[in-house]
């Protein structure tokens, strides 16, 4: 085992085969007196590519002009090498392969011409695609510092004046000049791992001792070397971890986009990053802050800072208003961008903002018009600002009538009441504009830019006609996501937008956004109003000091992750076109909600949020208990039937990943593409029951079927009315022993909705069970053929029609007794 001097301790460390970039130094220093040759990979070595994969480069290389006029693609590219590398085994027994061995392997017959011109292509796509690692070229000075000679070896198609070429073209000059000596494997006709090495010891005419090489190959830059006695170091990118969330966020892109890896490239600027700033693996922070959202929080202030900019080219001199709560990272990572403060940061809730905008009827009606199905009037009234000893009179008297929304909205547009609203927002609004007086300095002529994470624009929609009528004072929102609603396109841009991205895609992420939106949070409740002086007054939610201190860290994690990248940016002098930032914006939301990793779900699970509409209510974002639980007694067609609702958790792809992959790709693909599924369609695994009904002297028997919901779990559903009768299930005449999960009593209305617990009681106190036993738990034994499970309900007296569901696992079925 080699052992180390660690420069920080002055102690022997033991150094292990693996090596992170940042420990280079260390091997440099533990070498460097032992060693005549620094041996180096090239590709993913000293060289990285902006895509994700080396593969992704072909997906470039289809759309330049030879490569698309031969309709030559980027399937064919990546087959035509194993084709040719199966083609020079028949012919002289070895693999390596040209690049002109590459093409005629899928066009024989090309001409020498033509073959100039792909090659010519490729190497400028390769170009494009490739950037010095900074590592590396921090290891290649210090050791040509120290009389250490520097050579490549590398397993390519490229020959070595092609490779030289390409480095020549994206290593700094005088890094390049320090490179003695190139081994490229096509020249050799061997791979490292099949003998390279050897031509290396021969033509550098040194002992093996005297050569350390670094590669990221486990086997061609290891193995392969140790087996010749060089010292050999394996370059690992990546913890596990982060692995883990690179190739989880490649599938979410190419599901949510299908244009990646099909007409374009998968982008990854930071894989880098990740590689040079090691993320932690026993820190959950450090992986959801840096790896996840920090990529997501950097694209996003990229864009913003894109954004003022093209505004002050047309003339405009934008003031920059980030809307708290949601934009308080964001502009923190604004301003790490920018090096500068970029903007206010101002306090203006879903609720403030219309709480200041009813100014005609038509603003009352619109707002109804979005809400009143909820059937929550105390929130409602409250939003209107109506004071509570004037709602609270007329919530009692809607929920009295026969359509409790109906009365309500009746109430409301009487016109003394709506006198009042107007009477009211008008002081609010003037309350909201010294708020932002005070904050943001703003004056008639100005032009504010709204910054928030964005969807449908609820405070730019609210106030744009009140600012702009009453204060001569035009908005512009500019938003992470923004969906397709009227007029869209007129004063609103997204990093994401009906422009440039599918409005399912961004519906999908919307449904569940809340966890984005409380990473990004500021650690303050919502602002429900503000004084005369226009300081923010703010409601009584509380979302934990556990949860914000994780917020902390998140989000400290995301900032250093923002100043890495800018430095890495700025050493390499990577560019990063607004699509490839959609692209990691798109691909690492989608990973995150849909597919996140077990480390992230048990370091979330405890997250919270509020309803920021004026309401102290606060809901957990996911429960893996109680989702499993309800899969279990409703199955997963229940989420895509409720994917446009809103539910009390606010993801439930969480709760489905912990369940399985996939249930959540499921949702996923049901939400990415809008499918029309039916219940039927899940499974067509049915258990068919008999079922007994008594009412007064009359008894009906019937044979229903109950539907399989989740880890063999079934589900069956009666309608029973108000309750008026008795129901028998007869469990013997199909089941020795089986499991009882639940057996409730649904709202007909609410039966598979988002609504549906809160409209489900436990009815465990009116069930019996003749002839059979529990033998502990919610396990049971069928004694005979008439044992049953008995409901005896209460009768109902609130005129609404109810279901009765019980929900079992068959354990083994008498027929199996048979067998």
């Amino acid at each position: 085992m080699e052992v180390l001097l660690a420069p920080e301790t002055k102690q022997l460390s033991k150094l292990s085969d693996k090596i992170f970039s940042a420990d280079l130094d260390l091997a440099l220093m533990h070498y460097a007196s032992k060693i005549k040759v620094l041996s180096l990979d090239c590709f993913d070595t000293i060289l990285w590519r902006k895509t994700a994969t080396p593969i992704d480069v072909f997906y470039d290389l289809q759309n330049r002009p030879a490569f698309k006029s031969l309709g030559f693609t980027a399937l064919l590219r990546a087959t035509g090498e194993t084709n040719a590398r199966k083609q020079q085994i028949i012919k002289n027994g070895k693999s390596e392969v040209q690049l002109h061995d590459i093409y005629r392997a899928n066009f024989p017959d090309l001409n020498q011409d033509l073959l100039n011109r792909l090659t010519e292509e490729e190497m400028a796509a390769e170009i494009e695609a490739c950037y010095a690692f900074p590592p590396l070229i921090e290891l290649i000075l210090k050791a040509y510092s120290q009389g250490i000679k520097i050579v490549i070896v590398s397993d390519t198609y490229l020959r070595e004046n092609q490779l030289k070429r390409l480095l020549s073209q994206t290593l700094p000059n005088d890094i390049n000049a320090m490179i003695k000596t190139i081994f490229c494997s096509c020249e050799y006709g061997v791979s490292k791992r099949n003998g390279l090495f050897k031509h290396v010891l021969k033509k550098l005419n040194l002992p093996a001792s005297s050569i350390l090489h670094i590669g990221d190959n486990p086997i061609a830059d290891f193995a392969a070397a140790k087996d010749l006695q060089l010292n050999a170091l394996h370059l690992v990118h990546h913890e596990d971890s982060t692995t883990e969330l690179l190739r989880l966020q490649a599938a979410a892109a190419s599901f949510v986009e299908p244009s990646i890896r099909h007409t374009r490239a998968l982008s990854s600027p930071f894989r880098g990053v990740l590689a040079t700033n090691n993320v932690s693996t026993d820190k959950p922070e450090c992986l959801i802050g840096y790896a996840s959202i920090g990529p997501i929080m950097f694209s996003f202030a990229q864009f913003i800072l894109n954004e003022v900019e093209q505004l002050k080219l047309t003339g405009k001199n934008p003031k920059v208003l980030f809307l708290l709560r949601d934009a308080y990272l964001p502009s923190l990572v604004c301003n790490v961008l920018a090096g500068k403060e970029i903007g206010k940061r101002v306090r203006i809730s879903r609720f403030a903002s219309y709480a200041a905008s009813f100014r005609t009827e038509k603003d009352i009606n619109l707002y109804l018009g979005e809400v009143l199905g909820t059937n929550r009037f105390h929130d409602m009234a409250k939003q209107l600002l109506i004071p509570d000893n004037i709602s609270k009179p007329m919530v009692e008297d809607a929920l009295s009538s026969s359509d409790p929304a109906y009365r309500f909205m009746e109430l409301i547009l009487h016109d003394k009441m709506q006198r009042l609203i107007f009477k009211n927002s008008a002081a609010y609004r003037a309350r909201l504009k010294r708020h932002l007086e005070n904050e943001a300095g703003i004056e008639k002529g100005d032009t504010l830019v709204f910054v928030d994470l964005g969807y449908s624009g609820t405070t730019q929609r609210q106030l744009e006609p009140v600012f702009c009528e009453e204060m001569g004072i035009e908005i512009v929102g500019r938003y992470l996501i923004s969906l397709t609603v009227p007029n869209w396109h007129v004063s609103r841009r997204g990093l994401l937008d009906p422009g440039n991205c599918d409005d399912r895609a961004m519906r999908s992420l919307v449904t569940y956004i809340a966890l984005l939106e409380q990473i990004s949070t500021t650690n303050e409740k919502s602002v429900i109003d503000y004084d005369e002086l226009g300081n923010p007054i703010f409601n009584e939610s509380n979302l934990g000091k556990q949860q914000y201190a994780k917020l902390d860290s998140i989000q400290a994690e995301c900032i250093r992750f923002a100043k890495d990248t800018v430095n890495f940016f700025n050493m390499t002098n990577l560019k990063i076109s607004e699509q490839a930032l959609r692209d990691i914006v798109m691909a690492e939301i989608t990973r995150l909600l849909f597919i996140p990793t077990e480390t992230e779900i048990k370091y979330l699970e405890s997250f919270k949020f509020d309803l920021n509409l004026g309401t102290d209510d606060t809901f957990s974002i996911f429960d893996r208990a109680k989702g499993l639980e309800g899969l279990k007694r409703r199955g997963i067609f229940s989420l895509f039937m409720e994917k446009n609702s809103v539910s009390f958790r606010t993801n439930t792809p969480a709760e489905l990943r912990a369940a399985g992959l996939e249930l959540s790709l499921s949702l996923m693909m049901q939400h990415r593409y809008s499918l029309g599924f039916t219940m039927n369609d899940v499974s067509f695994r049915r258990e068919t029951l008999d079922v007994i009904i008594i009412q007064g002297n009359d008894t009906t028997q019937a044979t229903l079927s109950a539907t399989l919901t989740h880890d063999g779990f079934f589900s069956l559903w009666v309608p029973v009315g108000t309750c008026q009768f008795q129901l028998g299930i007869l469990f013997g005449r199909k089941y020795q022993w089986l499991e009882i999960e639940s057996t409730e009593l649904i709202r007909v209305q609410a039966f598979l909705t988002a609504f549906e617990s809160q409209l489900t009681e436990d009815c465990s106190s009116n069930i019996h069970y003749e002839q059979m036993t529990n033998n502990g738990g919610k396990l049971f034994n069928c004694l005979s053929d008439t044992s049953l499970l008995a409901l005896n309900p209460t009768p109902k007296t609130d005129q609404n029609n109810y279901l009765f569901r019980v929900v079992f696992r068959p354990i083994v079925k008498k027929s199996d007794l048979l067998q």
